[in-house]
């Protein structure tokens, strides 16, 4: 399978679950991976067949980046936004008026300002977003949740007082909406602190959406655009932390690419680290003989000082043309 397939089976994976990926990391055929989802291989992108069941090869499971899709633009919007940015996740604004949606509110967010039953009847990129209702009135509330629900996502959650929430989930039933879809539906949302003002109703919405995603802390999350860049077949050296010892600045999972127009995205920690990740994956762009390899960095405390580090530790990147 070519890296374009490979990649966008990946993509239309990950919008259903979590998906395992299996490399292999050592012998003539480094760098070969296969994907599988519950415990069946769906792709592989690999030189010969292997058995994806051999213990010795890196096994991780893949998410993707936590994105917030908020619909409706107001106060608590605004309060979400300001604390998902602090915590580097991306958020997605759906509101039909400009006054509340607009990149001047939410710089750092995309706003889709249009009808909300415009933005949901329309193919979206996300993969398994969070999705949060917080509209200005009950039938859009009602609307977002009838749609969403039959969308794959990674959480829902609804405002309201119960009652609201008990009259909407009724007029659903009437739409043959099943109880288990409705029992996946925080509402009233967020985690019961006693939340008042908009920051409080935030901050408690928030807390809840960061339970959830910590449920799946071992899992390794990928870029969403470096994503899109793969499934649309742009040429890349994709540079991936497969080891870690000690308190080197990396975790396993994190990745760079450098694809072919020089652009480059995503990271394996900064730092020394990286700035000698990025020349070894720009030497493998220019020498189209090399193949994948793997690499191990030493920041042990006795070399860190050498490189002006103040952290010790150990980590192997792996280097593979895509």
């Amino acid at each position: 399978m070519d890296s374009q397939q490979y990649y966008k089976q990946l993509l239309e994976a990950l919008k259903i679950d979590t998906v395992e990926r299996r490399t292999v990391l050592q012998g003539p055929y480094i760098g070969d991976e296969a994907l599988l989802q519950h415990n069946t291989v769906i792709a592989t992108h690999s030189r010969m067949n292997h058995d994806w069941n051999d213990p010795s090869y890196l096994t991780e499971r893949l998410a993707t980046d936590v994105h917030l899709v908020i619909f409706g633009g107001g106060h608590i919007a605004l309060d979400l936004y300001h604390l998902a940015v602090d915590l580097a996740l991306q958020v997605t604004i759906v509101d039909d008026r400009p006054d509340f949606c607009n990149q001047e509110r939410f710089p750092k967010a995309t706003c889709l300002c249009a009808p909300f039953e415009e933005v949901l009847g329309t193919q979206q990129s996300w993969i398994r977003p969070y999705f949060i209702i917080t509209t200005r009135g009950h039938a859009y509330d009602r609307l977002c949740l009838k749609k969403t629900l039959r969308l794959p996502h990674a959480y829902i959650g609804m405002i309201g007082s119960k009652k609201k929430v008990a009259n909407t989930f009724d007029a659903l039933r009437e739409e043959h909406y099943s109880e288990a879809e409705l029992a996946t539906v925080k509402a009233p949302i967020g985690l019961d602190i006693g939340a008042v003002t908009s920051s409080e109703i935030a901050l408690s919405i928030l807390a809840q959406v960061i339970s959830e995603y910590r449920k799946n802390e071992q899992a390794v999350r990928l870029d969403e655009r470096i994503l899109a860049k793969q499934a649309k077949g742009e040429s890349h050296i994709l540079v991936r932390v497969v080891e870690k010892h000690g308190s080197a600045p990396c975790e396993v999972g994190f990745q760079l690419a450098l694809f072919a127009d020089r652009t480059l995205m995503g990271t394996v920690g900064g730092g020394a680290i990286e700035a000698r990740a990025i020349k070894e994956a720009q030497r493998m762009l220019m020498d189209a003989q090399m193949n994948d390899h793997v690499v191990t960095y030493d920041l042990s405390n006795e070399h860190a000082g050498n490189i002006g580090m103040i952290c010790g530790g150990v980590a192997t990147l792996l280097f593979q043309r895509r």
